[in-house]
C-alpha cells in the first residue's frame, strides 16, 4: 500500500485558543459593539463544567438587585458575558451603572453584555424588539473605551446562550493576542522544516 505520511507533529489542546473574542460573538448575531470597540478581541471562557452550568457567561433572569450583587462580588480579573432581554432596561442601566462605579474606583472591569432583541408568543411566531433610543444613547455615550455591549438581534437569551457557547472562534490576524499565543503553542510541536520541504515539493509537482 501507500507509505503511511510523514508527522508533522502532535499538538495537546489549549482551551484558551477555543475561547471566543468578542469579535466572534459580533459574527455570530451579525452585529456590532454598541460601546466597548476597544475590547472587541478580549477573549472569554463560555464552555461547560461537569454541572452543565456555564463558565464565564450568565444569563440573567434575577431581579437588578440579585444581578448588582453577582456584579459587585466580581474582582478585577472576572471576564463573564451577561445576556439579558432588551425588556430589561433595569439590567442594561445597572450594568452601566456597576462599570462607572468600578472604574471610579480604580478596578478593572472586564465583563460584556448582549441584549437580545428575539421574542416568541409561545405559538411559534417570532418578532424582534427594539432596545429603546434613549437607553441605546446611554450605551452608546461610554464609547469605544467603555464596557462593551452589543446587540443580539432576533435572539432569545436561551438561544444567544446556545449559539456563544457552541461557536467555533475564528482566527483573526488582528487578534495579536491569540495569534500570538497559538504560535508559541504550535511552534514547538511542529516540524516546520518538513513542513516547509513538504510544501515546496508539493508545488514543484504541481508546476
Amino acid at each position: 500500500g501507500e507509505p503511511a505520511p510523514p508527522i508533522l507533529g502532535v499538538v495537546p489542546d489549549r482551551p484558551y485558543l477555543g475561547c471566543p473574542a468578542l469579535a466572534d460573538v459580533e459574527s455570530t448575531f451579525g452585529t456590532v459593539l454598541l460601546s466597548g470597540s476597544d475590547h472587541r478581541y478580549r477573549h472569554y471562557d463560555v464552555g461547560s463544567n461537569v454541572q452543565g452550568r456555564s463558565i464565564g457567561m450568565s444569563m440573567i433572569t434575577t431581579d437588578l438587585a440579585a444581578f448588582l450583587r453577582t456584579m459587585q462580588r466580581q474582582d478585577g480579573d472576572s471576564r463573564t458575558i451577561f445576556i439579558c432581554h432588551v425588556t430589561r432596561d433595569d439590567v442594561i442601566l445597572g450594568f452601566l451603572a456597576e462599570y462607572r462605579r468600578k472604574t471610579r474606583r480604580g478596578i478593572p472591569f472586564q465583563s460584556a453584555l448582549v441584549i437580545c432583541t428575539g421574542c416568541d408568543d409561545g405559538g411559534g411566531n417570532k418578532s424582534d424588539i427594539e432596545l429603546s433610543p434613549e437607553v441605546c444613547d446611554m450605551i452608546r455615550d461610554a464609547g469605544p473605551a467603555g464596557p462593551p455591549v452589543l446587540r443580539a438581534p432576533g435572539y432569545s437569551p436561551a438561544d444567544a446562550a446556545k449559539h456563544i457557547r457552541t461557536m467555533t472562534p475564528k482566527f483573526n490576524a488582528n487578534d495579536e493576542r491569540r495569534v500570538t499565543k497559538a504560535t508559541e503553542h504550535y511552534e514547538p510541536f511542529i516540524d516546520f522544516d518538513l513542513l516547509i520541504d513538504r510544501t515546496t515539493y508539493a508545488s514543484d509537482i504541481a508546476a
